[in-house]
């Protein structure tokens, strides 16, 4: 840093004009997404039967010998496994979360996610450990 002993000081530091005119521009930039008004007017309809779909989650467990929980209910066959799962969902829209054991033959969860398709489940996601 200069200190200026002759005279006043010409130098103008312009980090902090810059940082705050950055921080200004972004702040204009969020808003202005936000307020964007659309193209055109839309007139949404109005539908009396109308229903809201409630999401539920079901969580698939699979141990290393391949035996198969629904949210903690042990199933032995695909008809155990199909009435489960639809005592469970009953109207609901399915989420499956398939929680494998690392040992667990790729062919059975294969066949978990095959008969979550038959059942309508479009949403399936598999777990795994963080690191």
């Amino acid at each position: 840093m200069k200190l200026h002993r002759h005279g006043p000081i010409t130098e103008i530091n312009m980090t902090p004009f810059v940082d705050i005119v950055l921080v200004i521009l972004i702040i204009f930039l969020l808003t202005a997404t936000v307020m964007m008004p659309r193209t055109f007017s839309i007139a949404l309809p109005k539908a009396t039967q109308a229903e809201k779909m409630e999401k539920i989650v079901i969580i698939v467990s699979i141990d290393r010998d391949g035996k198969i929980a629904i949210n903690g209910t042990r199933v032995h066959q695909e008809d155990d496994f199909n009435a489960v799962f639809a005592e469970l969902v009953r109207g609901k829209e399915p989420q499956a979360v398939i929680a494998a054991d690392k040992e667990t033959r790729h062919g059975t969860i294969i066949e978990v996610i095959d008969r979550l398709k038959r059942l309508k489940v479009e949403r399936i996601g598999i777990e795994v450990e963080q690191p």
